[in-house]
C-alpha cells in the first residue's frame, strides 16, 4: 500500500525545490555552461534521493519491478561540480568534458541494464552479485571521486582566489566563496555516508529507514547548491589566467636578468602610483596599471610582489583604506560610509568592508565609533 509518509514528503519537498532550482539555472542568460552544469549536479542530487522518497511510500512493496531503477547519480557529483567551476571562472567547458562522466555512465548501466529484466532474474542478481560486490564498490568509488574532485575544486578556487588578487584590486567582489561552501558541504557529507555505509558493512540488519537522516542532508545540498547557484547565476566572473601570471605586453617580454632590483623599481612604482593618486581609479587592475606606469604587467606584478612584498590587491586597498581613515576623521559627523567608500576608489560595500577590516583590524563603523570616543 503506498502512503506517503513524514518520511517520504520531507525529502520529497526538498527534491522538489532542488528540481525547481534546477530549472531555473537551466534558463539563467549569463554563465550558461556553468549553470546549466550545476543545474544536472543538483537534478542528478534529486535522483539520487527519489528511490528514498518512493521507498519510505512503499513503491517498492506494491511494485516489485521498480527495483534496479537507474537512479543512482553518485558518480557525477564530483565531476558536475568540478565541471561547474571550471566554466565559471574559464567561460567555457573543458576539452573533451564528456570522459569525467565516464564512471556515472558505468554507474548507469549497472541498473539500467538489469532494470528490464524479470523480477526473479534481478533478485537472483541481486543476491548474487549486485548486493555484496557491485553496489559496495560503486559507493566506494563515488566516495574516492567526491574526494578527488573536491580536493580539484579546493585547488582550482585557491588558484582563482590568487589570481584575483594579483590582478584585480575589487577581488572580494568576484570572490565565490559560496564555492568554498559547497566544497566543503560535499566533502562532509562524503565522510557521513562513509560512516553509514560502514555501519551497513557492520550490522546487516540496518535497513534503507535507517539511512533516512544521511539522504536528508544530501536533499538539502541539493537546495542550499540550487539556491547559493541562483543567486549567484548573473555574476560575470573575470576570467581566469590559467598560466596564474601577468603575461608581457606583446614586444614588452621583460629580461630575465637576475640582477633587476625589483625593490628600487617596486618603490619607484608606488611613488608613481601615490602622486598620480591612482588607486582613487575604482576600475583599476593591473593591466590598467601598467599602462598607466608605460611597462608591462610582468614588471608591475613582481615589482609589487618581489620588491614590495604585497599582491596587486594588497597594495591598492591598503592606500585606499588610508584614505578612508583620512576622511572618516575629516567628516567624522556627517560622513555617509559608502560615500567615502567611493571616494577613496572602493567600487562595492564588499570590496570596501574586506579591504578596511584587513587592513584597519575592524569593520569601518567599528573604527569610526572608536575615533569619535577618542576625540
Amino acid at each position: 500500500m503506498i502512503s506517503f509518509g513524514t518520511l517520504s514528503i520531507s525529502l520529497l519537498l526538498l527534491a522538489g525545490q532542488s528540481v525547481v532550482l534546477a530549472g531555473l539555472l537551466w534558463i539563467a542568460p549569463n554563465n550558461r555552461a556553468a549553470n546549466r552544469f550545476l543545474g544536472l549536479l543538483i537534478l542528478a542530487i534529486a535522483l539520487m534521493v527519489t528511490p528514498y522518497i518512493i521507498g519510505f511510500a512503499g513503491f517498492y512493496d506494491t511494485y516489485p519491478w521498480l527495483s534496479f531503477a537507474p537512479l543512482s547519480t553518485s558518480l557525477s557529483f564530483g565531476p558536475l561540480l568540478y565541471l561547474h567551476i571550471y566554466a565559471l571562472i574559464y567561460g567555457h567547458s573543458p576539452k573533451k568534458w564528456g570522459l569525467h562522466l565516464v564512471p556515472y555512465g558505468v554507474q548507469f548501466l549497472s541498473q539500467a541494464l538489469v532494470f528490464p529484466l524479470p523480477l526473479p532474474l534481478k533478485n537472483a542478481w541481486d543476491s548474487f552479485a549486485h548486493a555484496k560486490w557491485i553496489d559496495p564498490f560503486l559507493t566506494l568509488a563515488s566516495l574516492v571521486s567526491i574526494g578527488l574532485y573536491g580536493t580539484a575544486i579546493w585547488r582550482l578556487y585557491q588558484a582563482y582566489r590568487h589570481h584575483l588578487a594579483q590582478t584585480r584590486a575589487d577581488d572580494a567582489q568576484f570572490d565565490p566563496s559560496w564555492v568554498r561552501n559547497a566544497v566543503f558541504g560535499v566533502m562532509g557529507l562524503a565522510l557521513v555516508w562513509f560512516g553509514f555505509f560502514m555501519a551497513d558493512q557492520l550490522d546487516p540488519s540496518r535497513n534503507y529507514f535507517d539511512d533516512y537522516w544521511m539522504y536528508m542532508g544530501v536533499a538539502a545540498l541539493g537546495v542550499y547548491l540550487g539556491v547559493a547557484g541562483w543567486r549567484n547565476s548573473g555574476v560575470l566572473y573575470p576570467l581566469f589566467d590559467a598560466s596564474l601570471e601577468p603575461v608581457p605586453d606583446e614586444g614588452e617580454a621583460p629580461s630575465p636578468s637576475p640582477e633587476r632590483d625589483w625593490q628600487a623599481m617596486g618603490a619607484q612604482f608606488a611613488t608613481v602610483v601615490e602622486a598620480e593618486a591612482y588607486w582613487r581609479d575604482p576600475d583599476l587592475t593591473l593591466a590598467s596599471l601598467a599602462r598607466k606606469l608605460g611597462t608591462n604587467t610582468t614588471y608591475v606584478s613582481r615589482a609589487l610582489n618581489e620588491g614590495l612584498g604585497q599582491s596587486f590587491s594588497a597594495f591598492i586597498n591598503a592606500r585606499r583604506v588610508k584614505e578612508a581613515q583620512a576622511l572618516l576623521v575629516e567628516k567624522a559627523q556627517e560622513a555617509d560610509l559608502m560615500a567615502i567608500a567611493f571616494d577613496a576608489g572602493f567600487n562595492s560595500k564588499a570590496s570596501f568592508n574586506r579591504a578596511f577590516s584587513e587592513f584597519a583590524g575592524m569593520s569601518p563603523s567599528a573604527w569610526r565609533r572608536g575615533q569619535r570616543l577618542k576625540s
